[in-house]
């Protein structure tokens, strides 16, 4: 796990211990600095820069608790990525105050180790380098291997057993196997629209509801969709045009 730098904000003496100590026995935890106040957590910031911050929401009352979350989003608004707030909260109800407010997380009066271990396993879970998704198609004949960019591609069609490719550049590539099984591992852009057709959504350019086409640049294509697919062509004219200007 990357190394993360943590703060605390406002904490008791029994509480900064008990991080600090529980953390130092871990990998991937470094103290950025100690701030009793919103005032000296600046020059925490600037020491450390520290992705999670530890806050001691007690202090505050219902009413203003608010202050420290904006003084904090303010110090860190010239700085790409925000820092993670955990609460540390008296009660429950407090604490569930905190989340819809956007805390990462929180923990309870008095502090325990389960709780910081809890709070440890849902940081590495979250630290753990995603894979990137595969940008290309390999479609295999016997001892013929072939690669596709996966943007490339326009649509899809059924043919018995086979499935056609057809990319933007016009070509057009044929594949032995179904386009079921195409269609089960190709990205979520990719959409049945026919028995015999899959689409890239994001080469869609006109959805015709009443004529049951749907026209694809930039060949100005013109697919049909069957009526069985109707519902699934109206989600998606709503989904594309909540996305453009209108």
């Amino acid at each position: 796990m990357k190394t993360i730098q943590y703060a605390l904000l406002g904490l008791k003496k029994e509480e900064s211990d008990a991080i600090t100590s529980y953390l130092a026995n871990l990998d991937g935890y470094n103290l950025a600095g100690i701030a009793k106040n919103t005032n000296q957590l600046l020059d925490v910031i600037l020491a450390g820069m520290p992705s999670l911050i530890f806050i001691n929401v007690d202090n505050y009352s219902n009413k203003d608790f608010i202050n420290p979350i904006n003084i904090i989003k303010d110090l860190y608004r010239s700085f790409p990525k925000k820092p993670e707030l955990v609460a540390i909260a008296p009660s429950k109800k407090q604490a569930f105050n905190c989340i819809k407010h956007n805390f990462y997380y929180y923990l309870l009066h008095p502090l325990n180790e389960s709780q910081l271990h809890l709070l440890d396993s849902r940081l590495r879970i979250a630290n753990i380098p995603k894979k990137d998704k595969p940008k290309k198609l390999c479609l295999q004949t016997y001892s013929d291997y072939r690669f596709i960019e996966i943007n490339d591609i326009l649509y899809l069609k059924a043919d018995n057993n086979s499935t056609e490719f057809f990319l933007t550049d016009k070509t057009k590539i044929v594949a032995y196997k179904t386009l079921k099984y195409f269609e089960s591992i190709l990205p979520k852009s990719f959409r049945r629209i026919h028995q015999s057709f899959v689409i890239n959504q994001n080469y869609i350019s006109r959805i015709h509801l009443g004529k049951h086409e749907c026209h694809l640049k930039p060949f100005k294509m013109k697919l049909p969709f069957s009526r069985a697919y109707r519902k699934v062509m109206s989600e998606l004219a709503t989904n594309l045009s909540s996305n453009a200007l209108s």
